[in-house]
């Protein structure tokens, strides 16, 4: 529910390169040079909203704002998915999509070339450590990977890290450099693909002493579980604390269950947000709300 947003601006982003970066890693190079107001955020974890051409379409029309809302106002139903940027260089932004069955950004990326277009709307990101952070601890499965990685690029030297990384194969494991002190564990497992051993990681993980900061970028059970280690066992703040939930292992049983309870869920979170708390605050509670309803 929280998160920073920049509301930013709409573009066509047309393809400059797509290469096959490993056994489920598609990277996508866009030309984003027509942005019209659309900036980076600079933050590691920045998504941007992909718009899908229709069909018929080589590309989605640009959005316009009506009412104060900016949006396709032709009543044409497109698929939109949520990806995070793996870097932002000027008019060139890069995706690296997870090549899985079934997904409508996959089966896009998989046949993308030189020219092929899509529309991109954005940003928002999670990632905010405190300016005293003494270590730093990353969680990620397959989609939560390029913003991990884009953190620790970004990573003064003299700056502790270590990070939980599954991934479906042994050839998906990257070469991530870092200015930091970085340790990185590195786990075939997850995704879908076998029982996940993220939180189980996390727990075998020794809390270095100090200020610190917990950033994590996964499935969403998994994110749950760690967040409920670190709140209740270890006692991180919220502040602290961000757990991003990027899917659902049971995604379509879940909004179906969350759809028949969403509006007494949403008023309940509205009550809990007008209290003033901050955003990452309000994102636990967020958590703990689903989690009461089943969900």
């Amino acid at each position: 529910m929280a998160g920073r947003r920049d509301e930013g601006g709409y573009l066509t982003a047309r393809v400059v390169e797509s290469i096959r970066l490993s056994p489920s890693l598609i990277r996508v190079v866009f030309d984003c040079s027509d942005a019209n107001g659309f900036e980076s955020s600079g933050a590691p974890d920045e998504i941007v909203h992909l718009y899908f051409p229709a069909d018929g379409e080589t590309a989605p029309p640009e959005m316009t704002r009506r009412n104060g809302v900016l949006a396709h106002h032709d009543g044409v139903a497109r698929e939109c998915r949520n990806y995070t940027v793996r870097q932002w260089d000027g008019n060139r932004i890069t995706i690296d999509f997870v090549d899985h069955v079934g997904g409508v950004a996959a089966d896009w990326a998989r046949s993308a070339e030189p020219g092929t277009a899509l529309g991109m709307w954005g940003t928002r990101s999670w990632y905010e450590p405190p300016a005293d952070a003494e270590w730093m601890l990353f969680i990620a499965d397959l989609p939560g990977l390029p913003a991990l990685c884009r953190a620790l690029e970004q990573l003064p030297a003299g700056l502790r890290a270590h990070a939980i990384i599954e991934v479906a194969h042994d050839d998906d494991v990257l070469d991530v450099p870092s200015a930091a002190s970085v340790t990185l564990d590195w786990r075939v497992a997850g995704n879908g693909r076998a029982p996940s051993e993220l939180a189980a990681a996390v727990r075998a993980y020794e809390i270095p002493t100090g200020n610190g900061y917990v950033w994590f970028g996964g499935e969403a059970s998994a994110g749950r579980a760690v967040r409920k280690y670190m709140r209740g066992d270890v006692g991180i703040p919220a502040k602290r604390l961000a757990i991003v939930g990027y899917w659902r292992d049971d995604k379509e049983a879940w909004i179906e269950r969350y759809e028949r309870v969403a509006d007494s869920l949403i008023d309940d979170y509205d009550r809990i947000a007008a209290t003033g708390m901050g955003e990452a605050e309000a994102e636990i509670h967020w958590d703990e709300i689903l989690e009461r309803a089943g969900l």
